[in-house]
């Protein structure tokens, strides 16, 4: 069984991430990896993931169940599915933010044969980071984002974890202070 495990910082309310990770289509909807996600009923979805890897690409179907169980919300591939995955998040309030640790599993198989523990370490990350972003974009919205200054730095930006220096946009660790994307990205903190 392939695992994986990592813990992020977003700057977001708890009830932000609640919102969004209950939310399978958006969350997981802006993946390269994903290549359709379709809900099939309440809490229940549909997802293609797409893998591309020595020139070839393949297609792995997972139907996850959705729920949550207190400070967790819980992705786990209902009974008869071809892959059987789980994605946990667990969340936490810290001061403003929100910590969140994944853990991440896949019965070994085919597709994790494929992947291997680096690959599919990787495959984890980019499906969180590219739903911080797409969550961070939504709560802009929600709570009605400010103006950016004439220079935005990282550290304003809803898109920055201050704990790692990292950029969930860019996916990669940034300085803090000058944006390597030059503003384009900018999403005000509040």
């Amino acid at each position: 069984m392939l695992k994986y495990r990592t813990r992020k910082t977003v700057r977001t309310d708890l009830s932000a991430c609640v919102e969004c990770l209950l939310n399978a289509d958006r969350f997981l909807g802006r993946s390269s990896y994903v290549d359709s996600i379709k809900p099939v009923a309440e809490g229940v979805y549909h997802v293609r993931f797409r893998w591309r890897k020595w020139g070839m690409t393949r297609y792995y179907d997972v139907v996850f169940r959705v729920r949550r169980e207190g400070d967790k919300i819980v992705y786990e591939s209902v009974e008869g599915s071809k892959y059987p995955m789980r994605l946990e998040f667990t969340l936490e309030k810290k001061n403003d933010n929100t910590v969140v640790s994944v853990e991440a599993s896949m019965e070994a198989g085919l597709m994790a044969d494929l992947l291997g523990r680096k690959d599919y370490a990787k495959f984890i990350e980019e499906l969180v980071e590219t739903g911080f972003v797409a969550m961070a974009q939504r709560y802009s919205e929600r709570v009605g984002a400010r103006e950016a200054p004439a220079k935005p730095s990282c550290a304003q930006c809803l898109l920055y974890d201050p704990d790692r220096k990292y950029c969930y946009y860019l996916r990669r660790s940034v300085s803090g202070e000058k944006p390597p994307c030059e503003g384009k990205a900018f999403i005000p903190a509040p």
